[in-house]
């Protein structure tokens, strides 16, 4: 307690322990509120993101190139890398659903086009998924006009922002059931596409990044960029269905077969058309073969046609997962990709960040920055706070040599040091949090807005958001214990450098 009360006394006699007080404190502050902004961004990004487009985690193929829901992010010009598809899908999509916390999966593939009005073109993303399902597992999605399309339907969904921007570089008024035309190329060949408006929607909350996605109809989407889908529904009869559902041996297909040379074969009236076919004519018109055949024939008239099997598409580039809301995200991903590397399927399991690509990545490197400039301030802080022990320290050699000489530990002038150091720094870092909270609060009442396209990308919308989170105060304190303990480090050994008879004898 006497190191504690000795170091408060020097704090107080020295003019210069006000300034780096309220130095640090404006630097921590700083620091306070711009995290504040970016933990607000980052959280107003990931509910946005998650409900909109990205879900809670991601599958997809495991490539050598950075890949999003929005493909290719390679920052290069020419011909983006080739998106493959999930292998094996069904076994994929039935692993994703047996882990505890995944409810709901929905598949997706991606392209680009352009959309084609009056000889304008407006570049555009293209998510193919199934319309409703999709619609339905993203909350933030809300159709305003027309409706979702079904499955097996061709189809596209342009949200609002989208659809005003088309209209007004065409100079026109889309609305529900017009034609809209989709390039797709190359740079040597294109495809086109014509696909009719079903629905206009919108998001809850407005991002540049959602501006640019329009939702289309997978099998269309196949088709424009050039995809070959081999699950298609394949047309069998019903006699077939039962054939296939059949569990008997496969030898009973020729249960009625009879053995024959190959000699009787060729002259026999197996490949003779006449009497035979007469004679089994004939056979197929009796009476029982009648009745025989009557009933196949009410039985096919009740099916009306033949039976289609549909099969789910297997052509998928992505699969969307979306968990519960207790769910731990990075549990179901680290336990996901060990089921993946077992069964040793190219394929990972992502979080909605990495899923959502360069857009998100932008502010969280951004961050990263501004705080690495913060950080440089308070080294410039933690400099002047040393200098200023240093020099305290110094001058204050009679007075350390006197204390030893009457028999205090060199424990005791390291806590003496200590003590001073914490008292600056802790005492600024408080103050610092508390001018924070008050700098944050008061930005959120102002409800600053945002007007250029590129800042509202990088803050995640046209509003800037900042929260108070208990981890930056606690983030923000630590760095100033931080800063006490390293600061006191070279006073200490300044003051213990000279003996104590060395020291009394300065004092004389």
């Amino acid at each position: 307690m006497y190191a504690l009360r000795l170091a408060l006394k020097n704090v107080i006699s020295r003019k210069s322990s006000l300034v780096i007080i309220l130095f640090i404190s404006f630097a921590i502050a700083l620091l306070f509120v711009s995290n504040a902004v970016f933990d607000g961004t980052d959280h107003g990004l990931e509910r946005t993101f998650i409900n909109s487009f990205t879900g809670n985690i991601v599958l997809r193929p495991k490539v050598d190139f950075p890949l999003s829901l929005f493909g290719d992010e390679t920052p290069v010009t020419g011909k983006l890398s080739e998106i493959p598809t999930l292998v094996p899908y069904a076994k994929i999509k039935e692993a994703a659903l047996g882990v505890e916390g995944v409810r709901a999966v929905v598949p997706q593939i991606t392209g680009y086009a352009a959309v084609n009005v009056n000889d304008k073109r407006v570049p555009i993303s293209l998510f193919g998924v199934p319309g409703e399902q999709y619609t339905t597992l993203m909350s933030s999605i809300k159709i305003v006009e027309g409706r979702a399309f079904k499955d097996g339907e061709a189809g596209l969904l342009l949200n609002t922002d989208a659809l005003a921007r088309i209209n007004k570089t065409a100079g026109v008024n889309l609305g529900i059931g017009s034609d809209i035309q989709l390039l797709n190329g190359d740079g040597v060949s294109f495809s086109i596409r014509s696909v009719p408006l079903s629905g206009i929607y919108t998001y809850d909350s407005q991002n540049p990044t959602l501006s640019g996605i329009a939702l289309i109809s997978p099998q269309t989407l196949r088709d424009l960029i050039g995809m070959q889908d081999f699950s298609d529904s394949v047309e069998i009869e019903e006699s077939q269905i039962d054939l296939i559902e059949d569990d008997s041996s496969i030898d009973d297909l020729f249960g009625n077969s009879q053995d024959f040379d190959g000699e009787e074969a060729l002259d026999g009236p197996v490949f003779a058309g006449g009497d035979s076919a007469g004679s089994g004519a004939d056979s197929a018109s009796g009476d029982g073969a009648g009745e025989a055949s009557s009933g196949t024939s009410g039985t096919s008239g009740a099916s009306g046609e033949n039976v289609a099997l549909q099969a789910e598409s297997s052509v998928w580039s992505y699969l969307i997962c979306m968990t519960d809301a207790s769910a731990n995200e990075g549990k179901i991903i680290k336990q996901l990709n060990k089921v993946f590397k077992e069964k040793e399927w190219a394929v990972q399991a992502v979080n909605w960040r990495d899923a959502a690509g360069g857009s998100v990545y932008i502010s969280f490197y951004l961050r990263i920055i501004f705080n690495i400039g913060i950080v440089l301030i308070l080294l410039t802080g933690f400099i002047v706070v040393n200098n200023t022990l240093t020099v305290s320290s110094i001058s204050r050699i009679g007075e350390t040599g006197t204390i030893r000489a009457l028999g205090a530990k060199r424990g005791f002038v390291i806590k003496e040091f200590l003590c001073e150091t914490s008292l600056l720094t802790i005492t600024s870092g408080i103050i610092g949090c508390l001018l924070g909270c008050l700098f944050t609060f008061m930005l959120q009442k102002a409800h600053i807005g945002i007007s250029n396209t590129y800042l509202a990308q990088l803050f995640g919308g046209k509003t800037l958001t900042a929260a108070i989170t208990a981890s930056n105060a606690i983030q923000n304190l630590s760095l100033s214990v931080l800063l006490a303990v390293v600061g006191c480090i070279y006073p200490v050994r300044v003051a213990l450098r000279a003996t104590p008879v060395e020291a009394m004898r300065r004092q004389v």
